[in-house]
Parts: structure tokens; C-alpha cells; sequence
């Protein structure tokens, strides 16, 4: 046999075989594909996860979500007579839906294949979702799909420690990714707060429907589901009864302040107000307070720009955590700090005596008189009675010591320690971390020396020095306990959508002084602050008046030369320290404001019932002649 012959027999047994399948395919297999061919595809569709709740430390649910409806265009569903552009206007035709917004979202939309879904329309409204199912056969490839929407059940309340939600934005899109999740263009992620600080714990994994559509858009079957799993829940540190108390009681106080100074010009107008309560033995975040805030469900639909706009330019800042974001001297509460550093480096006692002549201090070889906040000399008064008249003279005298020895090294190393000048580690974004001045710091900075009167207003807790309120309750609650302060924590663990927990945050000790500072030097500091609750030459004792348990704290009132900061931050009980309690007030003139509040919120705790009103104006906010400025 040649070799033509056998070439043709193999040619003929290949188109034998094409023959035969084509045979099969046409007449056996015929209806199938004919199906196909006509619009019959597989399809793949979205099944969106419900964000994790929020609940407080009994249960109470303080964040949650909504069902609402999506709108997803399916572009590998859209039949090729027409095009996309012709079924949106079509759509916007229709229904109340704006055909520039569809095209927009159509247009900007990142999808790596034709079978991804895009997000058209969020919450859509009963009577859009009637048009879209009654028009089906117009509007291919339009899907509506349950979501889920934010439901902040308290709006206006713990706004700035919850946080809110928006629309990832491309450096988000393309970090969160990177670190291995799955997000899309369209998704909602925290901005803010807790939203944002435990964003890859409260986002759930979204599922997927594979249907077999025909080419009207119309589901025939399932073919397979992979479920969504829902975001895991927050459950808190925070009491909300005990929150809801301090926020009626900053608010009422807040605003009276400001209705006063419009009604005298000589008061300072309070621009801010805010207040944290903390467990001294875990660092739980009891409360957290900051005004003037906003209404969380602004931001649940999607924010408007003008909305948005004027919150962001409103020049009360009502954005901004006062507790964690807002950086600003101390005043006379720093005094502890210069305390704690004067008794283990300059030898000073509790009882070692002070003699404040004419309420006026010079340096040595300098002109300029650094001055008490009482213009008249108290005359000889101990270590701990300076602290509970929070008598400036003694302080000078302390920092100016210090300088000669250390070169003011020594006062901010102190300050430090007790963990100013750095981030608490609240599980909160965007905390300030403050600063503790000292020679290197305004060498760069301000390209000059340290000098004896930059240690002289830093023992008052004045000049460059800033801290944060949360630094500040982190401070109050070392000295409380004697040298140790454990981080603020407002997330007591978490838990999956069974109820698991997933993760769970025990006490961590952030500051550790004990073997760095004696005990000595606690209990005269701790004594100190006894004494200005309860001495009636201490700072804050008329607002203590038949307080029925022992308490302590300092006052401190910030120059910033302009209004002053209004300070107090204390604990309870004296002889079993359990909450540790600040109170700020941005431009709120003297802490004379801040006291009564304080004690307040330490009778909320406590579970006083017969409470003193304290909201008499005439009673403690009408004192020409109470001078008390530290």
C-alpha cells in the first residue's frame, strides 16, 4: 500500500469522525444547545453579609442593621442586542432613580471579570423595587439583592467612641486587599471609632448565588449557594445606663456654660466638653463622653457632601474625640508628676514645709515674677497641704530645684513614666500621643536651650507640654493604685454571629512604677488629693460637701492665653480605689466648672439616689468671689 492511499484513508476517517460529532451534537444533543444559543447562561450572584453588632457590657444592643435592597447590574447577563447605557436610561426612565448616578457607578465600577456584579443603587425604595419587578422584561440584567444597613439604635449617643461607616475609598480598596481581604469597590467600612479600630472583625464574608439565568435576566435554578458569614459582634467595657447619665449630665452643663457666657462677655465660651471613667484594676473603659458631636445615622445611607461639608467645617469641631484626639496642657494635675519627681530626686517628705510670702516667685538673676493663682502669700504650708491648695510657689520652687540638678531632664523623664507623651494604646484610632517637652525637643523644634523658667512652667503643667484626657484618667488611675495603670480598653471581647468568642481582652498593665517610685511617695500624693476634696482649704472640697463616701482628686486649670482649660480628675473610693474619673472642658475658664460635674458622675457610679442638685447656676457657676484658678 502507498503512501497516498494511506493518506487518504486517514482523511477520510477524520471527517467520518467530525461527521459523527456533529451529527450528535446537532440531532442528539440538538435541543440542548439550541437552548443555549438562545440565552440560556450561568450566573453568579451576590449574597451580602450583615455587618457585626455592637452591645454594651450587659447586652443592651446599642448598634445593629436594617434589611434594605441593592441594586446590582450583572453584565454577562445582558443579551447583545443591547447595551448597558440603553437599560440604565431605560431604568432611570422608569423610576426615581438618577440616570447620571448609574451611569457614574456603571462607568467608575473596578470588576476583574464580566461575571462580577456591580453596585448601581443602595436602599432602594418600595416603589423602585415594584417598577424594576414589573418591567423585567425591559430591564435585563438588573438584580435586586437584600443587604443590610447600619442601624445605629442611639444615634446621637456614644457617637464618637462607636464610630461610623463609608464608602471604601481607593487607598483603603487597595490596603485592605493587599493585607489579604476581600473587598470591592461600592463596599461600606468604619471610618471612625470602633467601625473603623475593628473593621476586619465587623465585616462579614459576603456569599454568592450560581443560577442559570435565560436571556430575559430570568433565574431558571439554583446550581450551588455559598452562605455569607455575618460579622462578628463587639460586646463592650461600656455601661450604657452609666453612659446615658454622663451625656445628659455634659450636655446640660455644656450648655448652660455657653448660655452664660452669651450672656457676659468676661466668661470664656466652653468650645468643648468631654469625660471618661475607667475601672482602675483592668483599664475597662466604663464611659466615654465628647461634645459637641453628631447624628451617627447621617452617615448610615452614605453621607451627603454638603452634609458632610458642614460637620467637617462647623468650628466647634464636632468630628473630634476630645478624650483621645484633642492634645492640650494639663494645668495644676501635672503637679503630681513634679511631686512624684521632687520626692524621689530632691529628698521632699509629705510634711517637708514650704513658705509662700507674697503668692510670687523669681528665679535667681531674672526679672519676670511667676505668679500663684491666689495673689496673696499662703504663708508656710507642707508638701501634701501644697498639693490640696495646689499652691503654684511650692511647684516653682520644686521644678526650679530640678532644673539645677538635672536640667530639666529629670521632669520629663517623670512625665514619661507616667505615660504622657505617648499613646495609651486605646483601642481607638487616631489617638494623639501629646508631648512632653525637653532640651533636644526645642532644639530641633524651636532651635533654642532649655532654660530654668521652661522647667519652672512645666511643674505647673504649663508651656509646651499636651496630653490628652484619656492620658490624664491613665494617670490619676497610677497614682490611685500606687504605681500601677492598666491600658484603657473599651472592647471586652469578641464574639462570632454562635455566640463564640473569637477573642477575648484581658487587663494589660500599661504602666508599672513600682519599682521605680516608693510607696511613700503614693500615699503623700494620694493624700494630697484626699485633701482637696475633703479639707476646706482643698481646691474642690465646697463641691464634696456631705459626699457619702471619701474620694480624692486634682484640679487643673490650663493657661493657654486665650480662655483657659477647665480640668478635675479624681477617684473613689479613697481606701479602695475602684473608677478613676476626668473631666475636660476645652475653654471652659476654671475647673471650678468641672468639679461639680466629676462629683456627678461618681454618684451615677455609685448608685446614690438622693442626689443634691447640682444644676443650681446661682450654687457654682454665679462665685465673683471664688478665685480658684488651679
Amino acid at each position: 500500500m502507498d503512501r497516498h492511499k494511506i493518506l487518504r484513508i486517514v482523511i477520510l476517517l477524520i471527517f467520518i469522525i467530525l461527521l459523527s460529532r456533529a451529527a450528535y451534537l446537532q440531532v442528539i444533543e440538538g435541543d440542548y444547545y439550541y437552548e443555549l444559543s438562545e440565552g440560556n447562561r450561568i450566573s453568579v450572584r451576590p449574597i451580602n453579609a450583615p455587618r457585626g453588632r455592637i452591645y454594651d457590657r450587659r447586652g443592651e444592643i446599642i448598634v445593629s442593621n436594617r434589611l434594605t435592597y441593592n441594586l446590582y447590574l450583572m453584565q454577562n447577563e445582558i443579551p447583545p442586542e443591547t447595551t448597558t447605557e440603553e437599560i440604565l436610561t431605560e431604568l432611570s426612565n422608569l423610576s426615581n432613580l438618577s440616570e447620571s448616578r448609574l451611569l457614574s457607578n456603571y462607568h467608575t465600577a473596578e470588576v476583574d471579570t464580566a461575571v462580577d456584579p456591580i453596585l448601581l443603587a443602595r436602599h432602594l425604595s418600595k416603589e423602585d423595587m415594584v417598577i424594576i419587578a414589573e418591567n423585567r422584561d425591559l430591564l435585563p440584567g438588573l438584580v435586586v439583592k437584600e443587604s443590610s444597613l447600619r442601624d445605629y439604635i442611639y444615634p446621637d449617643q456614644l457617637v464618637h467612641t462607636t464610630g461610623y461607616i463609608g464608602e471604601i475609598n481607593e487607598e483603603e480598596l487597595i490596603s485592605f486587599n493587599e493585607e489579604g481581604y476581600n473587598y470591592r469597590g461600592g463596599d461600606f467600612v468604619g471610618k471612625s471609632g470602633l467601625e473603623k479600630e475593628y473593621e476586619f472583625y465587623l465585616n462579614g464574608k459576603r456569599g454568592a448565588e450560581q443560577v442559570e439565568v435565560n436571556s430575559r435576566g430570568e433565574k431558571i435554578k439554583t446550581i450551588g449557594i455559598k452562605n455569607p458569614e455575618a460579622g462578628n459582634d463587639l460586646i463592650l467595657n461600656i455601661d450604657f445606663s452609666m453612659q446615658s447619665a454622663v451625656e445628659k449630665l455634659l450636655q446640660e452643663n455644656y450648655q448652660e456654660l455657653r448660655n452664660l457666657a452669651a450672656e457676659d462677655e468676661d466668661r470664656s465660651v466652653p468650645t468643648g466638653i468631654s469625660a471618661v471613667v475607667m475601672d482602675i484594676d483592668s483599664g475597662a473603659i466604663i464611659s466615654s463622653t465628647s461634645l459637641p458631636d453628631y447624628n451617627l445615622n447621617l452617615f448610615a445611607r452614605g453621607i451627603s457632601n454638603s452634609d458632610y461639608q458642614e460637620l467637617i467645617n462647623d468650628p466647634l469641631r464636632p468630628m473630634i474625640d476630645r478624650n483621645t484626639m484633642t492634645a492640650v496642657p494639663p494645668g495644676s494635675i501635672f503637679k503630681l508628676v513634679t511631686g512624684a519627681a521632687a520626692m524621689e530626686e530632691l529628698g521632699v517628705r509629705a510634711n517637708t514645709s514650704f513658705y509662700d510670702s507674697n503668692g510670687t516667685f523669681y528665679i535667681p538673676n531674672w526679672s519676670r515674677p511667676f505668679r500663684n493663682w491666689n495673689p496673696v502669700g499662703e504663708g508656710e504650708l507642707d508638701f501634701v497641704k501644697a498639693i490640696a491648695r495646689s499652691n503654684n510657689i511650692v511647684f516653682y520652687e520644686l521644678g526650679y530645684e530640678l532644673y539645677k540638678d538635672y536640667n530639666g531632664e529629670k521632669l520629663a523623664g517623670y512625665a514619661r513614666k507616667f505615660g504622657l507623651g505617648s499613646r495609651t494604646g486605646i483601642d481607638l484610632p487616631s489617638e494623639k500621643e501629646g508631648l512632653v517637652p525637653d532640651d533636644s525637643w526645642k532644639r530641633s523644634q524651636l532651635n533654642q536651650g532649655w532654660y530654668p523658667g521652661d522647667s519652672v512652667n512645666l511643674s505647673i503643667g504649663q508651656g509646651s507640654l499636651l496630653t490628652t484626657p484619656v492620658q490624664i484618667v491613665s494617670l490619676i488611675s497610677a497614682v490611685a493604685a500606687e504605681g500601677v495603670a492598666y491600658k484603657p480598653q473599651i472592647v471586652k471581647e469578641i464574639k462570632n454571629s454562635e455566640g463564640e468568642i473569637v477573642k477575648s481582652f484581658e487587663p494589660e498593665i500599661n504602666i508599672d512604677l513600682r519599682d521605680e517610685i516608693g510607696a511613700r511617695v503614693f500615699e503623700a500624693l494620694k493624700q494630697g488629693m484626699y485633701d482637696v476634696v475633703n479639707k476646706s482649704y482643698g481646691t474642690a472640697s465646697r463641691h464634696f460637701n456631705d459626699f457619702p463616701l471619701a474620694a480624692a482628686g486634682k484640679t487643673g486649670t490650663a493657661q493657654t492665653g486665650g480662655a483657659n482649660h477647665a480640668w478635675f480628675g479624681g477617684f473613689a473610693p479613697y481606701d479602695n480605689p475602684q473608677i478613676a474619673v476626668v473631666v475636660f472642658i476645652e475653654n471652659g475658664g476654671s475647673s471650678a466648672y468641672s468639679v461639680p460635674i466629676a462629683r456627678e458622675i461618681m454618684e451615677y457610679y455609685f448608685g446614690f439616689k438622693n442626689r443634691k442638685n447640682y444644676h443650681d447656676k446661682v450654687y457654682y457657676y454665679n462665685r465673683e468671689s471664688y478665685q480658684e484658678n488651679n
